[in-house]
Formats: structure tokens, C-alpha cells, sequence
């Protein structure tokens, strides 16, 4: 019996990463590329930062979450084969604010 692909990661998933080799600390991470680029089979997502501390709180690109601030301007690709485990889900209101909060960096 074949091993079926793991699925693809969708837009909103908070991944959390393996420990660091140096420090042994794990990040989270916000999945914020569409679901039809997560879907082409690429090799990477586009993913935002959460800082689970105060610092980045009152910043213009910040979004609440329960798992920290999604850092909208803290942007980065990252190859799907080093995006962790899923480790939950943003909201809807909060998926579309991080997104619209992107936009305005990039446009």
C-alpha cells in the first residue's frame, strides 16, 4: 500500500516548528498564501510570523490571535517540507485581516 501525500497546508494554519538546534526554542508561523497556491504541489508557502510576546503588540501590521500577534510585515517563504506541525487554526476574521494587512504593505 502507497503512502498518500500529506495534505497540503491551507491558508490560516498556525504551524509551530521543530526546536531550534541552538536554542531549543519552537516558533509559531501563520500560513498566509491562497489555498490555490498551497494546492499547486509548489515547494513553498508563504508564511507571517506570530510573536507570542508584547513587543510587536501595538504595531500598525499586528493582529490578535490566541497564539500571539500575526506580524502581517514579517513575511517570509519558507519550503513546505521545514513548516512543522499544525499546531491550530486562525480565525476567519483574523485570517482576512492578515491578509488585508499584507496587501497594504505590499501595494
Amino acid at each position: 500500500m502507497s503512502k498518500s501525500a500529506p495534505a497540503p497546508p491551507r491558508q490560516g494554519d498556525v504551524l509551530i516548528s521543530e526546536p531550534s538546534p541552538l536554542t531549543g526554542e519552537r516558533e509559531l508561523c501563520a500560513v498566509v498564501s491562497s489555498n490555490v497556491y498551497n494546492s499547486a504541489g509548489g515547494r513553498t508557502v508563504l508564511v507571517a510570523e506570530i510573536e507570542t510576546g508584547t513587543r510587536y503588540f501595538a504595531t500598525a501590521f499586528a493582529v490578535d490571535s490566541e497564539y500571539g500577534v500575526v506580524l502581517a510585515d514579517r513575511v517570509v517563504w519558507l519550503p513546505v517540507d521545514m513548516l512543522g506541525e499544525k499546531f491550530g487554526q486562525l480565525t476567519p476574521t483574523q485570517r482576512e485581516e492578515v491578509v488585508a494587512r499584507i496587501v497594504t504593505v505590499l501595494c
